[in-house]
Parts: structure tokens; sequence; C-alpha cells
């Protein structure tokens, strides 16, 4: 492979004074719920300057053109779906050059605005990666002395990716997982340069290691390609999803030829699966994380994987950067999903004490009522009676189903909403 060891171990030495070594925690809630027998570590790269694992290859590129060719490295340019935009912008801005930013429409604008404020000028441009890569190559093209700075393509991008993994490497060392002990590592994949790097690393200093890898739905072709032993296009249609930094439909020969090297699978997750992985990180984990970064997580829930459950596993969370208009939408639908919300509907007869026998009934269950309201002008509803529409807070299914089945003992004709 064009990238070695001794690359990603200079990388390390290059932009050492601009990353920090992020912790290797392990989880033991995540290890129960899947039933694993070996332990199960998180790699916390939600807590790596920027709040993503991309400073490390941005900045090694970004150092390396500033050693071999310093009359081209005035001014950076670069497409992201945001965090590879606040990992340029925050070197840039360290050095004290320019930097270009163009970034999809869709971008949160926690990415955007953080990116703005490292320094970078913001372009907003197309719906998904690809779109907005296009646009900086002519904002490049029109810009003398700059030079561009790609999200993962890149050898020098790779090898900084991968000291992610010489940290994983030393950091299980002081766990006591053995080089030569078994190891499964699952890493995101957008454009392929995190895994790219990570593997490539643990590949060499540990030959027990397996790779795999996690896509979103609406960008599938790294998976597909990975199966079919060529690169094909994505088979999705939907351009916007909850894993924005997923976001990336089409592969790149360079990840692509690497990828074949180490991963044995790619595991394909919608949105439905990331949501509940951020809730439960968030709840389970304490930890905060982007759809991107909790995408190995919704793929080891979802049991998208062939693991061996007798073998200490590695999820990289590799991103924290979330938008907070949407934290509240993700915490409701998972509270929905894990029946903690129950949505019902009552037909009772519209008359005083009704509501209130109602709720009595609810309080003796420890059902806790978030809203209610009284729906007389139905046309379904027959004169005389009145449908109650109620969201109720239980401790999950059991208590959910027991909610429900009392109704119905006591006589109310239930009807459950989505």
């Amino acid at each position: 492979m064009s990238v070695e060891l001794k690359d990603i171990k200079a990388a390390r030495t290059r932009i050492a004074q601009y990353i920090v070594k992020t912790p290797l925690r392990r989880w033991e809630y995540g290890r129960r719920f899947v039933k694993h027998a070996s332990p199960l570590f998180l790699k916390l790269e939600t807590f790596q300057n920027t709040g993503s694992f991309k400073v490390r290859g941005a900045c090694n590129k970004i150092l390396h053109l500033r050693e071999t060719a310093p009359t081209e490295a005035q001014h950076f340019i670069a497409a992201s779906a945001g965090n590879h935009a606040q990992a340029v912008a925050f070197v840039a801005g360290r050095l004290g050059v320019k930097s270009t930013i163009v970034m999809p429409e869709g971008t949160p604008l926690v990415k955007s605005s953080a990116t703005a404020d490292y320094g970078a000028e913001v372009i907003l441009h197309g719906a998904l990666y690809d779109e907005a890569y296009a646009r900086a190559i002519e904002v490049l093209e029109k810009t003398p002395g700059a030079a561009y700075v790609h999200a993962y393509a890149d050898e020098d991008v790779i090898a900084g990716q991968g000291t992610a993994g010489l940290e994983i490497h030393e950091q299980l060392l002081e766990e006591g997982v053995g080089v030569d002990s078994p190891l499964q590592v699952i890493v995101p994949i957008g454009g392929g340069g995190l895994i790219s790097g990570v593997g490539l690393a643990l590949k060499a200093l540990r030959p027990g290691v397996k790779i795999f890898g996690v896509v979103a739905e609406v960008a599938d072709a790294m998976a597909l390609s990975l199966d079919a032993g060529e690169v094909v296009k994505s088979r999705a249609s939907a351009s916007r999803t909850l894993a924005e930094g997923l976001a990336v439909k089409s592969v790149h020969p360079l990840t692509f030829a690497i990828i074949q090297s180490i991963c044995e699978k790619i595991a394909i997750v919608d949105d439905d699966e990331v949501a509940h992985a951020i809730f439960t990180l968030m709840e389970r984990g304490k930890l905060v994380t982007e759809g991107a970064g909790a995408a190995g997580i919704a793929a080891l829930f979802s049991r998208k994987l062939k693991l061996d459950p007798d073998v200490p596993t590695v999820v990289v969370l590799c991103g924290g950067n979330i938008d907070m208009n949407k934290v509240s939408t993700i915490l409701e639908k998972a509270l929905v999903r894990n029946e903690r919300w129950l949505s019902l509907e009552v037909v009772v007869d519209d008359k005083p004490g009704e509501l209130a026998r109602l709720t009595s009934l609810f309080g003796s269950l420890r059902a806790n009522v978030l809203d209610i309201v009284h729906d007389r002008l139905s046309e379904s509803c027959p004169v005389g009676y009145t449908k109650i529409r109620c969201r109720l807070e239980t401790r999950g299914p059991e208590h959910a189903r027991e909610v429900a089945q009392r109704l119905k003992t006591e006589g109310y004709s239930v009807r459950l909403l989505s």
C-alpha cells in the first residue's frame, strides 16, 4: 500500500501539538446489551479538537504541504459536510493562513458556524458532499496559490487518520489486550479515510485484527462495492440523512483499494437505527455523538455485523458535532421507539367525571400524563361521546403493555397511536 506504518508514525510526530490523545473507554452497558463476553471499548474521537477525528488528517496534509511546497500552501480550500471543514479551518487559523470551505446546503448550523468561527470563508452549495466538492474545485481553479485539502482521498490525510489506530493499539495494551489477541474494530465510513488509516495501522501492529465498516443507507456505494468486488454506484435515491458526515455517494479508487485489503464487511444503517444509537449513547454512555459518530453503535446494536462475542471489540465514535435543533427530535423518536412514550386514543362518555376517572387510572398505574386532548367534533366520534388522545410517559415496553391492557380490562376502547 502507498500508506505505510512509518508514514502514520511520522504523521503522529508532525501533528502532535494540534491534536489530543482521545480516550479509549470500556462500555459495560453496551457489552451487556449485545451479550458479548469480551470487553467493548469506545474510541472517543468526540473529544478530539474540533469535535471529530478529521483534524488528524487535515493537519497532517496541511503541515506536510507547508514543509514540501510552502509557496503553494498560503490558502487552503476544502469541501466537507462539516467536520473536515472545521478541521481545515482550525489548522489554517492556527497557522494564520486563509481557508475557504464549501459545505452542502443541508450542513447543520453548528458545523457551518463553527467553521466560520475558526476563520474560514464558508460557501454553502449542493445537497451532498459530491456537489460541494465539484464547487470547491471550481474555487480552487480561480484562486492562485491555493492548495486543496481533500476530505479523505489523500495519502497524507489517510496517514493522519491512522494516528487514531496507533492510539487504539497502545491503549489496548494498557487494557491488557495483547498484540496477539484477536480484535474486532468497527469504523464509520464516509469517504473511507478514517477506516483506511485506522485499518492500515492496526493491521500492521495486530495480526489478529478484523476491521468492519458502517455506511449510511443514503450513501451505500462503498458497502455495495465491497460486496461486488468493484466500484458500483449507490442504489439510494434519498439525499438527506441523520448521519450527514457519511453522506458520500461516490467511491474513490484510493480508499476503495485500501478498504478491499483490510475490511471484512460493511454494514448499512438507517436513520432510525442511528437515532436509537445516539439516544442510547447519551442516556447510557453519557456521551454526545452526531449521526456519523453513532453509526458504529447503530450497526452493533442492530446486529448487522457478524461479530464474535468472545473477542474484544472497539467502536470508533468519530464525531460529536450534532445540531442541537435535531437533538429533541432524536430523543422524542427514541422514547417512542423504546415505548417510553405511549400515545393512545380512548372513547368515553361525554359527561363530567370521565376525564378524572381516566387520569386516576393512569395515576394508579404510575403512568405520567405528558399531554392530553379532547376531540368531540370528529366525524368518527358518535354524538354524546368524546375522544381523548393522551401521551403517557412509561417505564418501557412492559409497562406500556400493562397500561394498554388495563384500559381494555376497564372497558375502554383503546387505539394505539404512532
